[in-house]
């Protein structure tokens, strides 16, 4: 995926090979500006790579991809629709049967069926990001792209809100690439994390987490947790540190 500046060309992925199995959660960290955006952009259908090749589901990605529901984290809420009309969007412009009863059972998911006639502005930055979720749910995609969801909220929330994610994954068991910042998360949160190398972006390592699921918060204090969180730490600096000198 090249870029083109007033600088000049920018590739902010190259030779990058990826395959991620149905059902999979899959989380990507790595330096900032390292292209985790820009690769669920681009599996998204929102950006057409350069050059090479992406599929979902052995079906080529041409275009804005109808299989990808999409969670960023500013939650993009319609700020002039209620919470339930939000969450019954996609569905009523895919043309499905009955689009606000479907939003009324994915509102009723995320434990949000009494704040459906509310304002998305009367939320919580929690509510508002599980409102996002329902709404990016409820159209049953094969694949939900997460872009840092809970990055803007405090740790506690954040915490209830990893635990909320994985009951609602356990159920659907969707396709989840899942980008972060924070390697506990990650690890918490994956079957697999996607270390990337610094720009252009591509894939430096891939950590299998082989931690018992169901999941619970306890488990960030043992041992297995303690040996992935150092080695992804020592692949992210490796990289990091590489940005630091290339500035020099």
């Amino acid at each position: 995926m090249r870029f083109e500046t007033k600088s000049g060309p920018v590739v902010a992925l190259d030779d990058l090979d990826i395959e991620i199995r149905p059902g999979e959660f899959v989380a990507l960290l790595g330096p900032s500006g390292c292209g985790k955006s820009t690769l669920l952009n681009v599996v998204a259908g929102i950006l057409k790579p350069t050059s090479g090749t992406i599929a979902v589901d052995g079906k080529p990605v041409k275009g804005t991809n109808p299989d990808c529901g999409i969670v960023f984290q500013n939650h993009s809420l319609f700020p002039w629709m209620s919470v339930l009309e939000n969450v019954a969007f996609g569905p009523k412009m895919l043309g499905r049967a009955d689009p606000i009863g479907t939003a009324r059972t994915f509102l009723s998911l995320v434990g949000l069926e009494k704040q459906a006639s509310a304002w998305p502005a009367s939320l919580s930055g929690g509510m508002q990001q599980r409102v996002g979720i329902a709404r990016a749910l409820a159209t049953y995609p094969p694949v939900l792209l997460m872009d840092e969801p809970f990055g803007a909220l405090d740790a506690q929330t954040r915490s209830i809100m990893q635990e909320e994610l994985l009951k609602i994954w356990s159920q659907f068991r969707t396709t989840v690439i899942f980008v972060t910042h924070d390697i506990e998360e990650a690890i918490f949160l994956a079957d697999r994390v996607v270390v990337m190398k610094t720009l252009p972006g591509g894939i430096k390592q891939q950590v299998p987490i082989e931690l018992p699921r169901p999941r619970e918060p306890s488990m960030i204090k043992s041992e297995l947790f303690n040996r992935y969180r150092g080695e992804i730490f020592e692949l992210i600096r490796e990289e990091t540190l590489k940005v630091f000198r290339s500035a020099d």
